[in-house]
């Protein structure tokens, strides 16, 4: 792999290495994952070389997934309930129903 690190190589839950050889950040790793995506969507590479982006995304993807839970957990501990530290799985974003709802409303 010409970019990071083989992904047999990274530990679970270790960040890949870039090429400059530090570990990616969050958004470094994201900002990379969207120029393979953009790469391949663009279908100039060659076989071998659309293997070696592809197997490098997966490893991005499976530390940017990592992260998120991980930061999901703080999250979670972090939701306090009647002035009581307490923790409740987050649902996601609830705009779109309550926009829904709203339109309900109107009609």
């Amino acid at each position: 792999m010409a970019r990071g690190k083989q992904p047999d190589d990274t530990p679970k839950g270790a960040a890949p290495l870039g090429p400059d050889g530090k570990p990616y950040t969050f958004e470094k790793a994201l900002a990379r994952l969207e120029a393979i995506v953009d790469e391949l969507e663009d279908g100039k590479l060659a076989l071998e070389a659309s293997i070696t982006r592809f197997e490098e995304g997966v490893t991005l993807t499976r530390f940017l997934e990592t992260e998120l839970a991980r930061a999901q957990k703080r999250v979670e501990e972090l939701v306090e309930s009647a002035g009581v530290p307490t923790t409740r799985p987050w649902t996601g974003d609830d705009d779109d129903e309550v926009a829904a709802d709203d339109d309900d409303d109107a009609l």
